[in-house]
């Protein structure tokens, strides 16, 4: 028999809107969310940059920002439209599962199928299948969470969901450091599919809610009025205005962190091998990993749990923040191993509070039920743009000032990242 998972329901949202949660419901979330990282992190920390430096060694830095931008662009396009269509889902497999599986089966295909390309551009067009399934899988994943999960407890779920990123990039680039690219692809796509079984069979979505919390039309309704509905994109410009300040505010907050991120990892292999100059610097990239985790579970599950107990969100995600360009600055500044070690840690620390608070800060303040898996697809846009951003300016910055510049500017991001969340009001 499960073990229930005791919840509270917010006063602001009615106790029936949530069922009772189980563990097995939780780690079934939290597996199929692991699985998903280790395809995409594994894939992009190690095997992609090993077989673009193999296809074209003398410009692999700008073929990897390439094709990374490539991927990242098909995340921003598909976090957005599989939000919106498992909103509008009404299968009886679940309105978010239904996707989740989708995603998860074209993401593992494509990764099947790098290891027999030749060219950056057919390793680009299998890597933005790869990218773009994750962005799917990604924000109906989101989306789950507010449906059946109470705000008082969204910082803690969301922390422990947030620490399969961290273990997805440990576990993968361990298991494929010491492999070819040739078999690192086919290994961790077997592990896509097969961490998404537990969620393919009871992560079952609650009911599509009767109630609306705004004064929206129905998609397939007339207006009080009797009028159509607005044209298409006039209606996509007046959902973006609905969304208000405070989404925005929120949105530039999500895509500095993640920016600040993606800097700093892009050409870590690259980093190490150049710069620091290690013997092995696949094995590097799997050291700090595991230091990246240890610095998420240690501070991201206490920091997400003391938000939920004080009820406030924006204080935690600025010390996230700096802490976030403290270890940034310190691996910018002084290009030793022992100081890599130290500041994968701070980031990973900072990072995972951040994700943590600043998940279940968003879910606070969405419009309306009924559009949460669009709303969290185009929040999700924002980590993915800054990933679609990140590797071309970073391939700018290396050339201009090298590593130092690279880490300076990811550590200035971060403290944007901070204060862009501040101007919010609705949320304490």
């Amino acid at each position: 028999m499960e073990k229930p998972l005791v919840v509270r329901a917010s006063p602001a949202e009615p106790p029936s809107t949530f069922k009772p949660l189980s563990f097995s419901w939780v780690l079934a979330l939290f597996a199929v969310t692991l699985g998903m990282w280790i395809g995409l992190l594994a894939a992009a920390q190690v095997l992609l940059p090993s077989q673009i430096e193999v296809i074209d060694p003398d410009r692999k830095v700008w073929a990897l920002g390439a094709v990374t931008a490539a991927g990242a662009v098909a995340a921003v396009l598909a976090a957005p439209l599989v939000g919106a269509l498992s909103d509008r889902t009404r299968w009886r497999f679940g309105k978010r599962r239904s996707w989740v599986i989708a995603g998860t089966v074209f993401c593992a295909l494509a990764l099947l199928a790098l290891p027999w390309q030749s060219s950056v551009i057919a390793v680009g067009i299998c890597w933005t299948i790869v990218h773009g399934g994750v962005g799917g899988i990604s924000a109906a994943l989101c989306a789950v969470v507010p449906d059946r999960v109470p705000v008082d407890r969204r910082g803690t779920v969301f922390a422990i969901v947030g620490f399969a990123q961290p273990l997805g990039l440990v576990f993968g680039t361990l298991l494929v450091s010491g492999v070819s690219f040739r078999a690192g692809y086919p290994l961790v796509a077997v592990l896509v599919v097969l961490l998404a079984l537990p969620y393919a069979f009871i992560g079952r979505d609650v009911p599509v809610l009767t109630h609306r919390t705004d004064q929206q039309e129905q998609p397939d309704q007339p207006t009080r009025a009797g009028k159509p509905r607005r044209p298409a994109p006039r209606r996509l410009i007046a959902d973006a205005k609905a969304l208000g300040p405070d989404f925005a505010w929120a949105w530039g907050g999500r895509f500095m962190a993640q920016f600040a991120t993606s800097l700093a990892t892009v050409y870590l292999l690259y980093f190490l091998r150049d710069e620091i100059r290690l013997d092995d610097p696949a094995q590097g990239v799997a050291v700090l990993s595991l230091m990246f985790t240890a610095g998420i579970i240690v501070v991201g599950l206490l920091v997400g749990r003391a938000s939920d107990r004080a009820g406030r969100r924006k204080i935690f995600v600025i010390v996230a923040a700096l802490l976030m360009a403290g270890g940034l600055t310190g691996m910018g500044l002084v290009s030793t191993w022992p100081v890599a070690v130290v500041a994968a840690a701070a980031l990973g620390g900072g990072y995972g509070a951040y994700l943590a608070v600043d998940q279940a800060l968003v879910t606070q303040i969405l419009r309306s039920d009924s559009d949460r898996g669009k709303d969290l697809g185009v929040m999700n846009m924002a980590g993915s743009a800054a990933v679609a951003v990140a590797p071309l300016v970073a391939a700018g910055g290396v050339d201009l000032g090298g590593y130092t510049l690279l880490f300076l500017l990811a550590g200035a991001m971060a403290v944007l990242g901070g204060l862009l969340i501040q101007p919010i009001k609705s949320v304490p």
